[in-house]
């Protein structure tokens, strides 16, 4: 926390003020918010942070997991938007945001109404085989997103998840559920909002149509880091990809085995 004060202490003596649009990347694990976030961070005008309502931690550039950063947030998690919203950003900066994934903190959606000027940006992802298998590789790899570089030092590329149909039909349902009913409360929102899937943000012309959106012009620098850190093609993810096939080709979601991009 300290580490954050000063930054904003050095933005302050610098003439830095706050952002004039405010927005929040919203989304479930492995639906690309973290991609957008570093996307929208690489344009000269715009602030994306981190997850600021992770259970663990505050993460805001820095990562707070005291227990005063965390208790503080958490004990008036509207308070801590509003003072994120209120920092001074560096100079140039118009729009500043952060990701808020669904599931960390209900008291913010129960309040957000009080902040309407708040654009919403919905993440989500129509194929849930890619969805869960890049969770369960995540999970077991603790290696939640990488550059080139980090992926190039990576010590089995190749290391097939081990999984079978029932454990991914648990967590697809699950995903599935929480973003249906996850629409149904954006749709009553106030707010200015709009969603992306997944593949739309690796087509051409994205970064024109996301920038359109938050009302800023195309920046050329506006590049993500990441790269994709699974195979392509789904079913090469898995150990044994036979019964995987054979069970989402009979319920209907064969498509979901192939090539995602």
């Amino acid at each position: 926390m300290a580490s954050v004060l000063r930054k904003l202490e050095t933005l302050r003596s610098s003439g830095g003020e706050a952002a004039q649009h405010k927005f929040l990347i919203i989304g479930l694990p492995r639906s690309g918010t973290t991609y957008l976030m570093t996307l929208l961070n690489a344009h000269a005008r715009i602030s994306c942070e981190g997850e600021h309502y992770n259970p663990y931690a505050v993460i805001q550039g820095d990562y707070d997991d005291s227990h005063e950063a965390v208790v503080g947030r958490d004990s008036d998690p509207m308070g801590h938007m509003e003072q994120f919203f209120a920092q001074p950003q560096a100079a140039g900066v118009t729009h500043a945001g952060f990701k808020f994934m669904i599931g960390h903190n209900v008291r913010v959606l129960q309040q957000l109404e009080q902040m309407p000027d708040v654009t919403l940006i919905y993440v989500w992802r129509e194929n849930r085989l890619a969805q869960v298998s890049s969770l369960m590789r995540a999970a077991r790899d603790q290696n939640w997103a990488e550059t080139e570089k980090q992926a190039r030092k990576k010590r089995d590329p190749n290391l097939k998840i081990e999984a079978n149909p029932r454990q991914i039909s648990h967590r697809w349902h699950e995903y599935a559920t929480f973003d249906h009913l996850f629409r149904g409360w954006l749709a009553a929102r106030p707010n200015p909002r709009f969603t992306v899937e997944y593949r739309e943000m690796f087509q051409p012309g994205f970064k024109e149509k996301i920038c359109a959106q938050l009302g800023v012009e195309v920046d050329p620098a506006m590049e993500s880091p990441l790269v994709k850190q699974n195979p392509n093609t789904i079913a090469d993810r898995f150990a044994e990809p036979g019964p995987i096939r054979y069970y989402f080709k009979k319920i209907g979601y064969g498509g979901w085995l192939d090539d995602e991009l």
